[in-house]
C-alpha cells in the first residue's frame, strides 16, 4: 500500500466534519464533541494557518497508476514546542475501509519522519483512551513507549470518566 500525506486545505472542511462526527470515530477522540463547518473552518484558520498544527490528509495512491485517488484520513502534529522540541501527535481515525492498520502504520512513520527531520523535534507524545487496545498496539509496534496511564483524565458522553495512556518516541 502507498499513501502520500498532503497539507491540509479549508476544502477538505466537509470531509473532516463527516469523519469526526462518525459515532465509531468521535469514540477515539478526547474531546467527544460534534464539529461543524463553522467551527472547523474557525480551528483551520486559528490553527492550522498560523502553524500551531501540522495537518495532512492522508491520500491512497493507487499503486498501478501512481496517482493520488482519494482521502481516507487525517493525521496531525499539534502544540509544537520549538525549544523543548516536542510535539503531540494525532491520529485522526477515518471510517474508510482503506484506513487500516497497514495505512496507518505507514502514515505515522510519514508524520514522525516529518516531525524530527523537517521540525527538528526531540520527542512526539500521543495520548490513546486505555480501552483501545488496538490502537496502543499500532503505536508500539512504530517504537512508541508508554509513558504514563492518566486516571479518569477524560470524561465520555455518558458521564463516565476514562483513563487514557500517554505513548512518547524520542528521536
Amino acid at each position: 500500500m502507498k499513501i502520500y500525506l498532503r497539507p491540509i486545505k479549508i476544502e477538505d472542511g466537509p470531509l473532516i466534519v463527516r469523519w469526526r462526527n462518525t459515532p465509531s470515530v468521535a469514540a477515539h477522540c478526547l474531546n467527544k464533541n460534534r464539529i461543524t463547518l463553522q467551527s472547523n473552518e474557525e480551528f483551520f484558520h486559528a490553527n492550522v494557518e498560523t502553524g500551531y498544527y501540522k495537518q495532512y490528509i492522508v491520500e491512497r495512491i493507487e499503486e498501478e497508476f501512481g496517482v493520488c485517488t482519494y482521502p481516507i484520513a487525517t493525521v496531525y502534529l499539534k502544540d509544537i514546542d520549538y525549544n523543548n522540541k516536542r510535539c503531540e501527535l494525532c491520529i485522526f481515525t477515518s471510517d474508510d475501509q482503506e484506513w487500516n492498520t497497514e495505512s496507518q502504520t505507514i502514515a505515522i512513520k510519514m508524520l514522525l519522519e516529518k516531525a524530527f527531520s523537517k521540525l527538528g523535534m526531540h520527542k512526539i507524545y500521543t495520548y490513546v483512551i486505555y480501552e483501545f487496545i488496538d490502537e496502543a498496539a499500532l503505536l508500539k509496534n512504530v517504537g512508541f513507549k508508554a509513558e504514563a496511564i492518566l486516571k479518569d483524565e477524560i470524561c465520555d458522553l455518558c458521564g463516565k470518566y476514562q483513563d487514557i495512556i500517554r505513548f512518547a518516541i524520542f528521536k
